[in-house]
């Protein structure tokens, strides 16, 4: 067997684990939980453990892996492989995530942001193959987003680069989790769709009353969707203004980059036509007529799993560069 790259994808609820050909052929996925709350150490040692046991499940050595990729939240430094404070991880402060790993596993590891890894997934196997630039949204409680430029991340001179749920959409607009007002993910997160939907509660006649108990912050992103695809007018109105929101976001991305392809990735996609039909209107509405008509804009094609397979496409790219 040729050798393999291990992807290692953190987040607060689950720790996914992956191994990958150096032709690029899945091997194997596993997840399991991440105990958040017990610390750095025993979830590095959980990480670590995870590795092993898929290695050794599939017949393998780790003499036969040429490294380990890590995908994580919150702001670092991904040259440095610092994770600083990731949100929902208690405990983590200055933690070097990439040589602790290195000593675990002893293999070069490296980090990069999880919404980076995840773009770079579907460049690397998913919706993006074959293209030279993509933009991806990841859509959740927040919104995310990569990009890829000819072959490669566009990460800035900071390492914050394609932060597009901070881009502004709204001068004024609501206040934004990062103390900035009017970002896209204000508006076209999950986060954001339900508090539209809460903005007009008082006087909507809709069914989301009922599935929510009367309570409009009991409302979840699922009620909108699940109310909206049975017809709730009201439910189906906050689904478009969600949608339209994201719509300005990625034409903004197809003025400025002119990219290939733009890809969704998260819950939301399930939501097939009922959204991409509307991003895709927006889009051609507000963006230049060539670049709109020439931009795809796909669901992930990677599903869920776009994360951990990037985080094993970003750790071969950076050890060919830094061993070929």
């Amino acid at each position: 067997m040729s050798n393999v790259i291990i992807g290692v994808d953190l987040g607060g609820t689950n720790v996914k684990t992956a191994i990958v050909s150096e032709d690029r052929k899945i091997i194997a996925k596993e997840s399991r939980p991440t105990g958040a709350s017990d610390g750095p150490g025993a979830i590095m040692d959980l990480m670590a453990e995870s590795v092993f046991d898929l290695m050794r499940v599939n017949g393998l050595e780790m003499s036969q892996a040429l490294a380990a990729g890590f995908g994580a939240p919150g702001p670092m430094n991904w040259q440095t492989g610092i994770v600083y404070s990731p949100p929902n991880l208690a405990g983590w402060k200055n933690v070097p995530l990439a040589a602790e790993m290195t000593k675990r596993l002893g293999v070069p590891c490296y980090v990069d942001n999880d919404a980076n890894v995840a773009c770079y997934g579907e460049y690397w196997l998913g919706a993006g193959q074959g293209a030279e630039s993509i933009v991806v949204f990841t859509l959740g409680t927040g919104v995310g987003g990569g990009i890829v430029v000819f072959g490669r991340l566009l990460r800035g001179i900071d390492g914050t680069a394609a932060e597009l749920g901070h881009i502004t959409v709204q001068r004024d607009g609501r206040l934004c989790g990062c103390g900035a007002r009017g970002c896209l993910e204000a508006y076209a997160s999950v986060t954001g769709m339900t508090r539209t939907a809460t903005e007009g509660w008082e006087a909507a006649e809709t069914t989301l009353k009922h599935l929510s108990g009367g309570d409009p912050e009991a409302l979840t992103g699922k009620m909108i969707y699940e109310a909206a695809a049975a017809g709730d007018q009201y439910a189906l109105h906050v689904f478009h203004e969600t949608a339209v929101w994201l719509g300005l976001g990625a034409a903004s991305m197809v003025n400025a980059l002119n990219p290939e392809r733009i890809v969704l990735c998260g819950g939301m996609i399930n939501a097939g036509d009922m959204l991409f039909d509307t991003v895709r209107e927006t889009v051609m509405a507000n963006a230049f007529e060539v670049p709109a008509k020439r931009c795809r804009i796909l669901p992930a094609g990677l599903g869920s799993d776009s994360g951990v397979i990037g985080c094993a496409g970003c750790a071969l790219a950076r050890y060919q560069e830094e061993h070929c």
